[in-house]
């Protein structure tokens, strides 16, 4: 009986690993990009609504173009990955002047993980994931074998989206009792120290 306790809270934890991002910060102006470089990252994998952007803003702004033009500055490929319809994400995509996009993704599922890394020719620890949402950026990118970055969503929910943010408060809240993640707690420092892949 014993062993079968233990057994099952082995598994809860190992599962509760898939919802554990690489790093989390603020926002994606706080990610230190000169050390994904260094540490090989060639393909920035960037979600876009309450990631990039508020999910009602329509334009990017000054920020947004600064990230996209230092990231692609420093020879890594900028890619906007959404699980939005196409018209928000190409209009968005071409004010912004983003050239690889994809649209209606269906995070965590791994079509475009594929698509991406036969497109750009790169392995998973040459690809990183940003992202708003435990339950659909950052599985995907642990289901990838890929590393992740979690930020916060910089704008409140999105109606249509209630399912998925009530689902990611509940991961939310099983990865704070394991002492796994703790909303407001930051990484600092460079990228790639004291991780492990699964």
């Amino acid at each position: 009986m014993a062993k079968q306790i233990f057994r099952k809270k082995k598994n809860r934890n190992l599962l509760l690993n898939y919802f554990k991002p690489s790093i989390y910060v603020q926002n994606v102006n706080k990610i230190n990009l000169e050390s994904l470089k260094k540490h090989g990252i060639k393909v920035f994998i960037c979600d876009l609504d309450n990631t990039l952007t508020p999910f009602y803003r329509r334009i990017p702004n000054t920020d947004n173009l600064n990230l996209i033009q230092r990231v692609e500055k420093l020879g890594m490929h900028f890619v906007l990955l959404s699980n939005n319809a196409k018209k928000r994400v190409e209009s968005f995509a071409n004010k912004a002047g983003i050239e690889h996009y994809y649209w209606n993704a269906k995070k965590p599922l791994l079509k475009y993980f594929r698509v991406i890394s036969k497109k750009f020719n790169v392995q998973p620890n040459e690809i990183i994931m940003v992202g708003d949402q435990l339950i659909t950026d950052v599985f995907f990118a642990n289901r990838a074998h890929i590393e992740s970055i979690l930020v916060v969503p910089v704008a409140g929910v999105d109606e249509s989206n209630r399912l998925v943010r009530l689902l990611d408060r509940l991961v939310y809240k099983r990865l704070a009792q394991r002492n796994i993640l703790h909303k407001g707690f930051f990484d600092e420092g460079e990228y790639g120290i004291d991780y492990d892949i699964l």
